[in-house]
């Protein structure tokens, strides 16, 4: 066989495997009045699974996005977004799967900041562990402007890996010490609450005791369970799952923080 033959006989079985493989897609634009922007870069990563809910964040921009700012995140969408060029324009979405569909469970426009959710008219799935998604929403009114947009998107699902050590399932040291915190918050014990908590020096002082409560309460869930997470010297980060005091259910994840010691509550991310 002549040797353009063989690379046409090469070619010829390369190829339907070749067009099987899904290209990472992104276009569409935004507009707020007049201000506008294309959306030419895309990360997808998975943001929760458990045996209830899975979530998915998107993140569509102007500018490059960097998938690995997501690691060690209490919040990876909002970092991802952030890795994006100084003033340059980013939506970030969750999609969110039940057991029927997945939709889009919302969208923060920035830098304007502006949000809003799925209409029932979005096309989002997910096969081979890449989300695709096309979304057209007309022009709107939005007080004294009107506001449009139109996305689509095929995306691999972007593998990020936390820093640090994984903790156990009940997040070790470090969970004890959240759910402790749960403990003292749902019984209202100030003193309790203001001591497990990693707060700044003058905190107390500025907003008050009652305030820093009532702040906690807000923020934590009820009752909680810890679902894994990472440790990192004096630091550690915890995914929690839990039942607000207002009936919904919230999931993220909360920081962690060794004082001298002793593990305290920091930050946290959940929704």
């Amino acid at each position: 066989m002549s040797p353009i033959r063989s690379i046409a006989l090469i070619l010829a079985l390369t190829m339907p495997a070749a067009q099987t493989l899904a290209a990472d897609t992104v276009g569409g634009h935004y507009r707020m009045g007049d201000q506008r922007f294309e959306l030419k870069h895309g990360v997808a990563i998975r943001l929760w699974q458990d045996a209830e809910r899975e979530t998915f964040g998107v993140v569509l921009g102007e500018g490059p996005l960097d998938a690995t700012a997501a690691s060690g995140a209490l919040d990876p969408l909002d970092a991802i977004a952030s890795s994006a060029p100084a003033d340059s324009g980013t939506l970030l979405m969750t999609l969110v799967r039940d057991e029927q569909s997945l939709q889009i469970g919302s969208l923060i426009a920035r830098p304007d900041s502006f949000s809003t959710n799925g209409d029932g008219n979005e096309r989002v799935s997910i096969e081979a562990e890449r989300l695709r998604g096309q979304w057209t929403k007309p022009e709107t009114e939005f007080f004294d402007k009107t506001y449009e947009m139109g996305l689509s998107f095929d995306l691999p699902l972007a593998v990020f890996s936390d820093p640090g050590q994984p903790l156990p399932a009940d997040g070790g040291e470090p969970g004890k010490a959240y759910l402790a915190f749960i403990d003292v918050l749902r019984k209202r014990d100030t003193k309790a609450i203001i001591a497990k908590q990693a707060l700044a020096a003058d905190m107390v002082e500025i907003l008050g005791e009652d305030s820093i409560v009532e702040i906690a309460t807000m923020a934590h869930p009820e009752t909680a369970e810890v679902v894994g997470g990472w440790i990192d010297g004096e630091r550690a980060q915890l995914r929690i799952k839990g039942r607000h005091a207002y009936g919904q259910t919230v999931r993220g994840r909360v920081e962690m923080k060794n004082d001298g010691g002793v593990w305290k509550v920091g930050d946290n991310a959940l929704r």
